[in-house]
């Protein structure tokens, strides 16, 4: 996969610099070390919007799986009601994904075996993925302990994991590669990368891909709460995250974390 030299080198700048056009006509973004005030009040919003949406798809949920139940002899009504009972459970995922958002970040506080926290993961998700899926997981086995809670770490990743499989559609190659970062005079970082292969982001979409009140789908993705949880919880623990993408080349999200003395 073609990646330009601006977006490698994007790991190198990270900074005031919010998006920068590539060569190619594509995008990398780094999201700034201080988000501000907006996203504590998106997380505030979205939990109450999670507790009241919760509440209500439970009587949907529940009656949808008795409707699908009772309607096992009637085929021209079974349809409608095993799409009630779809949508029901596709709002339950995007529920139980808001209330994620919404956790307090003190939550996130680690210390965490980074190495061993993303072996696990790897090993969980590779018996999860389709038939057509190809997992490439490298994970440096030198790797330092950081600031964030395994809960947390693997959330992010489930989230963005989730993200990319959509955008994926069954098929194609998903990377995962962890690496030390090392900053001269500095304690290293840990860099978490992200990548599919699907059909990328235009420059527009990426700007906003990180916004969390943006959720009509990112590209393919199923929603933009899981970039806008990662990078709340991210740029919490000291980290930074950056997206690069490009139509037609898939999307990389990149996780710049630090480590523990």
């Amino acid at each position: 996969m073609r990646r330009s030299e601006d977006r490698v080198a994007g790991y190198e700048r990270p900074g005031a610099l919010m998006q920068r056009e590539t060569p190619e006509g594509g995008s990398w973004m780094n999201v700034p070390a201080d988000p501000g005030a907006p996203l504590d009040s998106a997380a505030a919003l979205a939990g109450a919007v999670a507790h009241d949406l919760g509440n209500m798809l439970t009587v949907v949920l529940g009656n949808a799986e008795l409707l699908v139940e009772g309607l096992a002899d009637r085929p021209e009504l079974l349809e409608f009601a095993t799409l009630i009972l779809g949508a029901a459970q596709r709002g339950t995922e995007l529920t139980a994904r808001l209330d994620r958002f919404a956790r307090p970040l003190r939550e996130a506080a680690g210390p965490t075996d980074a190495a061993a926290a993303l072996q696990a993961f790897g090993r969980r998700l590779a018996y999860s993925l389709p038939p057509e899926i190809r997992l490439d997981l490298a994970i440096a086995p030198d790797l330092p302990a950081i600031a964030l809670a395994e809960p947390a770490l693997v959330g992010i990743l489930d989230e963005l994991v989730s993200n990319a499989l959509a955008a994926m559609r069954g098929k194609g190659c998903l990377q995962i590669r962890a690496e030390n970062h090392f900053l001269s005079h500095k304690s290293p970082r840990i860099v978490i990368v992200v990548q599919d292969d699907g059909p990328g982001m235009a420059r527009e979409t990426l700007r906003r891909a990180t916004t969390a009140r943006f959720t009509a789908g990112v590209a393919g993705h199923k929603t933009a709460i899981g970039l806008a949880l990662a990078m709340r919880v991210v740029l919490a623990a000291g980290g930074r995250l950056q997206i690069a993408s490009n139509p037609g080349e898939g999307t990389r999200v990149s996780l710049d974390l630090p480590s523990i003395s």
